[in-house]
């Protein structure tokens, strides 16, 4: 049994809800990377890990006609949000799920829901998600990578005791503009970390997709299409095959 889950959430499912509705250009453009991710083949059956309160997956559904089969959340209170637009949501870590609706053709981690899974977990989750995976599925990862500015500034609000009146006007553009309410993931790594891992567990022909590339105080000024990639990106998008 690994480490207890911790609800970062707790009473509070409203949060991702609120912030969608305050920086709608900067969630605009995370939709156009899931997009992208999603479609770099036909979706299919598609897994959703971590959907938080399942504002993406619905705009999936509205906007493209993608349909989320399965969605995991450990969370109660965003499970419920999530629930209240019409998602199938089991409660479940993605450790723990059992995957009974496998093989699926796509598995997809969105908001950097896998940065919950402990590190030493993460290689045995990966891999039961490989399993889980119809021949040539895709295992699809988004994120705000450790190098990226905003997820250093992150990273430095997490761990240091930084005067408050330094960090709120750099994120105030940025979907942390409300950090003392938005609770963010405990586990942070490179996009090449990744990439590695997931070579190494034995997914093939990696790709990578990248956008809002403005720096925090800016990124919620203009929508972004995103561009192959992952040096420039706050949100980065890792597609890999079975």
């Amino acid at each position: 049994m690994g480490e207890p889950f911790i609800d970062r959430y707790q009473d509070n499912g409203r949060i991702l809800d609120e912030t969608w509705q305050a920086r709608p250009n900067i969630y605009e453009s995370r939709l156009r990377l899931l997009h992208r991710a999603l479609t770099t083949k036909e979706p299919g059956k598609i897994l959703s890990i971590g959907i938080g309160s399942g504002i993406f997956e619905t705009l999936l559904r509205e906007r493209y006609g993608i349909t989320v089969a399965e969605a995991v959340e450990p969370s109660a209170s965003l499970g419920a949000e999530a629930k209240a637009k019409g998602i199938n949501v089991v409660q479940s870590t993605a450790q723990e799920y059992d995957y009974a609706g496998a093989p699926y053709d796509t598995i997809v981690y969105n908001g950097s829901s896998f940065g919950f899974i402990p590190d030493d977990e993460i290689e045995a989750t990966f891999s039961r998600n490989r399993e889980a995976l119809a021949e040539g599925g895709r295992l699809v990862l988004t994120d705000v990578p450790e190098e990226s500015a905003l997820g250093i500034l992150l990273q430095f609000a997490q761990k240091y005791e930084i005067n408050r009146n330094d960090l709120d006007d750099l994120l105030a553009g940025t979907t942390f503009f409300n950090l003392d309410t938005h609770a963010y993931k405990p586990n942070w790594h490179p996009i090449s970390w990744y990439a590695a891992l997931l070579e190494r567990i034995g997914y093939h022909d990696l790709r990578f997709f990248q956008t809002v590339l403005a720096n925090p105080p800016y990124q919620k000024d203009t929508v972004e299409d995103p561009i192959e990639g992952y040096t420039k990106g706050n949100y980065v998008a890792i597609v890999a095959e079975r």
